[in-house]
Formats: C-alpha cells, sequence, structure tokens
C-alpha cells in the first residue's frame, strides 16, 4: 500500500510494483483513505497505448475498486467471489468513509488455507 501523491509516473509504479512483487498496488490519500488501484495490467496497457513512463499515475488509476466493507459478516467469502468472478489479487477492505482498515490477497487466503 503506498500513499499517493500527485508527482507519481507510471514509470515510478513500475518500479514500486517490480521490487514489491506485487501485481497490484493500493493507494491511499494522507488520511488513510482509499485513493485507487493500479494494477500490473493497467501499467501494461497504458504504456501499450503509449503512455510515457513520465505520465502521471492519476491518468490511468482506478478509482472505483472492489472493496469489501468492514461491516462484511464473511470477508474471505467474498473475496473469493471477487477473486474468481473478476480476476483481482487483492482488495481493501474499507469502513463506510473509506478508510482502509486493511487488505484481503488471494496469495495469503492459500498461504493461511495450506501453509507455504
Amino acid at each position: 500500500m503506498l500513499e499517493y501523491n500527485d508527482s507519481l509516473t507510471i514509470g515510478e509504479m513500475i518500479r514500486i510494483i517490480a521490487t514489491e512483487h506485487e501485481r497490484t498496488c493500493i493507494l491511499k490519500n494522507s488520511d488513510g483513505r482509499l485513493y485507487g488501484v493500479v494494477s500490473q495490467g493497467d501499467l501494461i496497457k497504458a504504456i501499450w497505448n503509449g503512455a510515457e513512463l513520465i505520465t502521471p499515475i492519476s491518468n490511468i488509476i482506478n478509482p472505483n475498486p472492489f472493496t469489501i466493507s468492514t461491516e462484511s459478516k464473511d470477508p474471505k467469502k467474498e473475496a473469493l467471489k471477487l477473486f474468481s468472478q473478476h480476476g483481482v489479487l487483492l482488495v481493501p477492505i474499507v469502513d463506510a468513509n473509506r478508510k482502509i482498515t486493511s487488505v484481503i490477497s488471494i496469495r495469503k487466503i492459500i498461504s493461511d488455507e495450506y501453509g507455504n
């Protein structure tokens, strides 16, 4: 998870995703609220469509990603449904104000289930 700032570029996001060995980066604002997500796929599409490495990440960020509410009775089940139906790899868990309380990932569920 990364705090969003206006100076973030596609090139910087590629470096962050590559060094963190993740395929998606969740961005939050300074008060911990969900700002959006950028996936490896978003970056590839942007470059394919002619974006330059200095292009602001704000041009490709998804400001309304899938989320799970802190009110959820079974966040793991909801996450598995999102993973299966939409191919997302991680989902932020947010409260009514979009403040991120945690993140659930397919990697974590598999690790918890099968050990790793």
